[in-house]
């Protein structure tokens, strides 16, 4: 057993040690922390504190080139709109087209943060309040939205990890040769 390779005879003789292996305690451990831990903090964040959106597999100009040379004309109408509606050269509408080629969701992400910040408020919520007939009502729906949800989330890591461990105790490893 592990623990009576480690010379550590009080620890050995504990009986709950004795019968949990050091997979089924990795796993109690893993339980524990994702209980503990918000669902936000396990989604890969960028470097401007958002969470990815996208796999990041090719950049803005790969998937502007690629739609340029599977759709020119539909490309072209795009980037010409662009132009038009915001303003902008013929490369930034270009950089704005493929950016939204590579992560459409981030896009609408980044866009709805930058209208957002331009209007002055903080975030989503008070933004959604202001834009409410009944402020106090939108927050109320809000908060019941994330409780309900961050429930469904802890619930969902806790019943995942208790099979994990439940697992480890129905199934556990015994080393070859023993």
């Amino acid at each position: 057993h592990i623990f009576n390779q480690c010379n550590a005879p009080a620890i050995a003789e504990a009986p709950i040690l004795q019968m949990l292996s050091v997979r089924t305690l990795v796993a109690a451990l893993a339980v524990a922390v994702f209980a503990m831990a918000p669902a936000s903090a396990f989604a890969p964040a960028k470097s401007n504190g958002r969470p990815a959106t996208s796999l990041d597999v090719m950049g803005p100009k790969q998937a502007a080139t690629i739609e340029k040379l599977k759709n020119p004309a539909k490309f072209e109408q795009t980037v010409q709109g662009l132009m038009a509606q915001k303003g902008l050269t013929r490369g930034q509408a270009e950089k704005r087209y493929g950016e939204f080629l590579a992560d459409p969701d981030g896009f609408a992400l980044k866009a709805a943060e930058e209208q957002r910040r331009e209007k002055g408020y903080k975030d989503w919520i008070e933004q959604a309040m202001a834009n409410s007939d009944d402020p106090e009502a939108t927050l109320r729906r809000i908060k019941k939205f994330q409780r309900v949800n961050s429930i469904k989330g802890t619930a969902i890591m806790v019943i995942a990890g208790g099979l994990g461990v439940w697992y480890n105790f129905a199934h556990p490893y015994v080393p070859p040769g023993h």
